[in-house]
């Protein structure tokens, strides 16, 4: 029967036959296709989502009741004695989002973000002309008010109202289908390891728990309702699925208390699996998925992935600008031999590879890389790592390149790195016939095949290959092995909870791209110490975010810099923008300290917590084993055996491959 093709429809139909028709044979086959249709055989099925849809709509229609409730309770609130009467009904209203959450998160992202559980820091609106900046609303806003030494009543007020307005005037969901069901509730998996566990949204009153509680009994009512669709077709998927979730369930009521729970088990045991076999039964029930109903759309997150963890879970080419039509091996090659050859520079001497050095995870050990002039002149900052950089909303420290392409600019004409132009580089590389032969043979259709663009293509194709998911942490995440240290299953377990490292290196990249979706990266303000091996504190001079783009220059960026991976970490040293600190250890106790700010340092918009994180060594060491076990550069340090040669300007063919270091 074709989609969208009801019992209705065919009844119409048949009926029309009837009016027009009067012989006895039409008459006869009318009775017996609606026989058949109303066997229940071709009926329109009232499956799962219906059921789904009804609890769903309940759940909308309990929240604006709740919200109601705590926005009266709140407006006439005495703030002398009634602070504490508030808190049941704020628990009740964060109970009432949770169960809306997974499918709220999933229809309208942009709505929850930024009227009901937005992030509380002020931020720009990136559609606006001109530059406009969005106050944090929703109820980590709340969250922070209602747990402060000394609560902002006409604020708290004020936040609370707007809330309740962009609750109520939310209509209620329509009806969901099968697949938007399953697929919102994989990525409420995510995001309730991601961010939930970690408490990322209860940023002031520790209910992480409680809340991945509330939504996992929520998925877990959701997901039993396909119970007997798939006990029909395969029991043991169909108990495997059940018992997944209410284990996952059970745990979370008997593991209650946030620095203790193991997420790392709960991972393994829960979230990956259960991730996995929706997945599974998705395929079982001939549900389609969402790249049979959305065409010549490119997804950033791989819903076909098994787990968290996979190595496939990012689509790296999603992040790039280059069109599918060129994206190629031959494409990435080239870009690698550009990337080792320091014909790109104003001396021929310096590569991309001078500063990002293969054997250390593409950085190169320094505070600071040795500019171009060859004397002890450095460029601004630390060289980051490339590896697994691709998955960036934005790139540089300061986050002023909007693509991975363009980054290559910034490094040409800078006087401390290239020091040259696209003019120089396109006139040098058409001298090499290789060089020729091979843009040529990448790009076709391009009537000139060495191009400023061209070459920012294949470097970005380049450096978006290199990608890293293949560690003994990552192994062992997806259950490809049991054989983990304890310190490192300890490392993880505080990183997420305890030091809240996972509320700003989001797993599984672990850096400031948020999930689930992995779209929008995030910058920090640190207060990050100039030198932190002086006695004197005094706060790096770098202004950071404030001075990469003209439309981000609001104060509260100021010293803001971009969220880099800690994949890599123990091949990556010195660390920070700054390259002042020299080892893991040092890095962990600036964090412990609470920053700048921890420290004593004015950091008047420090988006770390100056609160000590009360780590303890072994907890400390632990972190670092962690980090440790992230390392993986296995397949892409290969380094060219040579270069392109030069027919037409055979001095040219002298340089080294990789340039000076």
């Amino acid at each position: 029967m074709p989609p969208g093709f009801c019992v209705n429809e065919i009844t119409c139909w048949l009926m029309n036959i009837l009016y027009i028709k009067h012989g006895f044979v039409f008459i006869m086959m009318a009775i017996s296709l609606l026989t058949i249709f109303g066997s229940g055989r071709y009926a329109e099925p009232v499956g799962p989502s219906i059921e789904v849809t009804t609890m769903i709509q309940n759940n909308f229609q309990e929240l604006k009741k709740v919200s109601a409730t705590f926005n009266e309770c709140c407006r006439n609130a005495k703030p002398e004695k009634d602070a504490r009467k508030l808190l049941p009904l704020y628990y009740q209203l964060r109970d009432a989002f949770k169960r809306t959450e997974f499918i709220w998160e999933y229809l309208d992202p942009t709505y929850v973000k930024e009227w009901i559980n937005g992030a509380p820091l002020p931020k720009l609106d990136k559609n606006a002309p001109s530059m406009l900046i969005v106050e944090p609303k929703g109820l980590q806003v709340l969250d922070e008010l209602l747990f402060s030494d000394s609560i902002d009543w006409m604020h708290l007020k004020e936040i609370t109202a707007k809330l309740n307005e962009a609750i109520q005037l939310y209509p209620l969901p329509g009806k969901v289908n099968d697949r938007q069901i399953i697929d919102a509730s994989r990525m409420e998996l995510i995001r309730l390891f991601t961010l939930g566990l970690t408490g990322f949204d209860v940023p002031a009153s520790d209910r992480s728990l409680q809340d991945a509680t509330v939504v996992w009994k929520e998925l877990e009512k959701t997901i039993i309702l396909y119970y007997k669709p798939v006990l029909v077709k395969d029991k043991k998927l169909a108990e495997s699925i059940r018992k997944k979730s209410e284990m996952g369930t059970t745990y979370l009521l008997k593991h209650h208390q946030f620095d203790e729970f193991d997420r790392l088990t709960f991972l393994r045991s829960y979230v990956n699996p259960l991730f996995n076999e929706l997945r599974i039964m998705q395929e079982l029930l001939g549900i389609e998925s969402i790249y049979e109903t959305v065409s010549n759309t490119r997804f950033t997150f791989n819903y076909r992935a098994g787990n968290l963890f996979d190595n496939t879970i990012l689509d790296a080419s999603t992040y790039l600008q280059i069109p599918d039509a060129i994206l190629s091996a031959k494409l990435t090659e080239l870009g690698r031999l550009l990337f080792y050859d320091p014909v790109l520079s104003i001396n021929n001497d310096k590569s991309c590879a001078s500063c990002h050095q293969p054997g250390k995870a593409f950085t190169d050990g320094l505070p600071k890389s040795k500019a171009s002039s060859g004397t002890d002149e450095t460029v601004d900052r630390n060289a980051p790592t490339l590896i697994n950089c691709v998955y960036s909303e934005r790139f540089f420290y300061d986050l002023r390149a909007d693509a991975l392409e363009d980054q290559i600019e910034h490094v040409v004409i800078s006087e401390k790195e290239f020091n040259t132009t696209f003019f120089e580089i396109t006139s040098r590389l058409a001298k090499s016939d290789e060089y020729k032969n091979r843009f040529e043979t990448c790009f076709p259709m391009y009537p000139q095949p060495i191009s400023k663009q061209t070459i920012a293509f294949a470097m970005a194709a380049y450096v978006g290959s290199l990608n890293s998911f293949n560690s003994t942490f990552d192994r062992y995440a997806r259950n490809e092995t049991n054989n983990l240290p304890e310190q490192v299953k300890l490392g993880f377990n505080i990183f997420m909870g305890k030091a809240a490292c996972g509320t700003c290196h989001f797993a599984p990249v672990f850096n400031g791209t948020v999930p689930p979706y992995y779209t929008e990266s995030e910058s920090e303000v640190l207060g990050v110490l100039e030198n932190p091996y002086r006695k004197e504190l005094v706060l790096d001079k770098d202004e950071g975010r404030i001075k990469g783009k003209l439309k981000e220059s609001v104060d509260f960026y100021r010293y803001s810099f971009k969220t880099p991976t800690v994949r890599n970490t123990a091949l990556t040293a010195p660390y920070m923008h700054n390259g002042a600190y020299r080892t893991l250890d040092d890095v962990i106790n600036f964090y412990n300290n609470g920053g700048g700010a921890g420290m004593g340092l004015h950091v008047p918009h420090q988006t770390l917590s100056p609160d000590s994180l009360n780590l303890t060594v072994r907890e400390k060491s632990a972190l670092v084993a962690f980090m440790v076990s992230l390392t993986d550069t296995v397949g892409l340090t290969a380094v060219p055996t040579a270069l392109p040669l030069f027919n037409h300007e055979p001095k040219l063919n002298k340089r080294a491959v990789g340039g000076t270091y």
